[in-house]
């Protein structure tokens, strides 16, 4: 099988057109392990983070998946995690008319340190919440590919309209913890009545992992003794239903695609006991950073569970069942990191600095993707929607007209990295404010004369700033003014896309005060 897939990915997948896969030959399975709030760099393989990484953080399991795989320093998300969601599940931008999310919550999130709604010029537009029933979602694209499909963990975008936007309901065959919640109210496991169970977190779905530590669970995960008895953490819980969930869709004989969404390492932060006195007995340092370095050990777990249970889909111990070389996994974040430093990048999550945006992302397919190899091409969380339909063999589309995909694949980046053809713009725009950290703005990330620049600007001051990223990871040096002909290009990119003409494409635009109209921003 491995033959049969190598050779249609160098006839086809990786060469000028991608072509339909034969019904006999199976396309690869898809794990996306997205990560809550984790920082670009707060992992510890210095190939993602163009060594950056800190002293603080130690992600052996990580360490591994570089090397057997591909890193790309230069992968966005969107800087808040409900946009994220909602941008990969739907394959378009906010501006689409069936996503419209921009922000968890709403566009008025004034005050807290920034521009308060009495001294606003503007006022943020009504947004959605989920991502709508009409889009056709990465899920239901996939099933009309031939694929078995599941979540796990956080989805933050359906259920607030109501049960036609929950993962069941929008072609997730499984759905455990998946609904409206945006992070978990506990870590650990309690005892209410005579069960116990993780109150308020995923609807009740991972209480049925919630039994304390036993002797033999311990001894199978090859975890301390002491934990025996000890009431159990939300993140095993979810590798214990991930386990599970591999097996049953190994099972269906269908190729699969699983999001496994974890809830680390967004707060409350509680690291399981052990996890933190290693972190502070290696670092010296208690606390709120201790409880994150070892939230974020418990995250490096979780990626290592993912990649036994490929391993061995039934657990029984004989890896001949294995489907690891016909599994495509994947690792990242939603977003910037919030509970430390982003350093050299600028920020924090919500923010739309390097350090709110630019996530870890570590993709492995062994015999495809080069081990221990190196991408700094541009890559974006809506790019995954067009690259599994390049890997599911595209026998179903979207119809174009009616649903366009904003993203672009980056199938043949897997198999060729060096070779990579650059990526088009990434644009952002946020019409509204979220605390101090973003108020009405717009931003366009892209290619000028051999450099990558990023273009900003904020409509409060009717400003443009113009930074090198290239030369200036932390975004320290304005060059508006020295680079006035590359910021007068940039501009007029970011003001054509946001006024392409198309039925779907309806951005929400800031609303000004005086006016009671939405505003264009001003060209260079």
């Amino acid at each position: 099988m491995k033959f049969i897939l190598l050779r249609l990915l160098s006839g086809t997948l990786f060469g000028s057109s991608v072509l339909a896969i034969e019904p006999a030959q199976l396309p690869p399975n898809i794990v996306l392990m997205m990560v809550d709030d984790l920082g670009w760099n707060h992992i510890s393989s210095e190939a993602a983070t163009m060594r950056t990484a800190k002293e603080l953080y130690q992600t052996p399991v990580v360490e591994r998946l570089a090397q057997e795989g591909l890193s790309f320093t230069h992968a966005y998300a969107q800087p808040n995690c409900a946009p994220t969601r909602a941008a990969m599940l739907s394959g378009q931008y906010p501006a689409r008319i069936h996503n419209g999310v921009y922000v968890v919550g709403h566009l008025n999130r004034n005050g807290r340190g920034g521009i308060s709604k009495e001294n606003a010029k503007f006022i943020g537009p009504e947004q959605n919440r989920d991502v709508p029933a009409e889009a056709i979602t990465i899920a239901e694209a996939l099933k009309k590919n031939g694929y078995a499909t599941a979540h796990i963990g956080k989805f933050h975008v359906g259920g607030h309209l109501g049960k036609g936007t929950m993962p069941e309901n929008v072609g997730f065959d499984i759905n455990i913890g998946g609904f409206s919640q945006g992070h978990q109210p506990t870590c650990f496991a309690s005892k209410e009545a005579d069960a116990w169970v993780f109150k308020g977190v995923g609807m009740g779905h991972f209480d049925r992992f919630a039994e304390p530590y036993s002797e033999a669970y311990l001894a199978k995960r090859k975890l301390l003794p002491s934990l025996k008895g000890s009431p159990k953490h939300i993140s095993d819980a979810m590798g214990d239903a991930l386990e599970e969930t591999i097996g049953k869709l190994h099972n269906a004989g269908k190729p699969f695609y699983l999001q496994f969404f974890t809830y680390a390492v967004h707060g409350p932060l509680r690291a399981r006991p052990d996890l933190r006195k290693a972190a502070i007995k290696r670092t010296g340092v208690e606390g709120q950073v201790a409880e994150y370095i070892g939230f974020i050990s418990g995250v490096d777990e979780n990626l290592g569970r993912v990649l036994s249970a490929l391993e061995d889909p039934d657990g029984d111990g004989d890896c001949s069942d294995s489907i690891a070389d016909n599994t495509l996994v994947i690792f990242t974040s939603d977003n910037g990191g919030t509970h430390a430093s982003n350093a050299p990048l600028r920020g924090v999550k919500g923010m739309l600095t390097e350090g709110g945006m630019r996530v870890p992302l570590i993709v492995r397919w062994p015999d495809v993707v080069p081990a221990n190899s190196l991408t700094h091409r541009k890559v974006h969380c809506l790019d995954y929607y067009p690259t599994f339909m390049d890997l599911a063999g595209k026998r179903w589309l979207p119809p174009v007209d009616e649903y366009p995909l904003d993203g672009e694949s980056f199938a043949e980046v897997l198999g060729k990295p060096e070779k990579a053809k650059p990526r088009g713009p990434i644009h952002f725009l946020f019409p509204g404010y979220m605390d101090v950290r973003a108020e009405p703005s717009l931003m366009v990330i892209d290619e000028v004369k051999g450099k990558r620049y990023k273009l900003c600007y904020f409509y409060e001051s009717d400003t443009y700033e113009l930074y090198c990223l290239s030369d200036d990871q932390a975004e320290a040096n304005n060059l508006i003014t020295l680079k006035s002909e590359i910021a007068k290009e940039l501009s007029e990119n970011l003001i054509s896309w946001l006024a392409q003409k198309h039925s779907t494409w309806k951005p929400k635009l800031p609303i000004c005060k005086k006016t009671g109209k939405p505003v264009m921003p001003r060209p260079l």
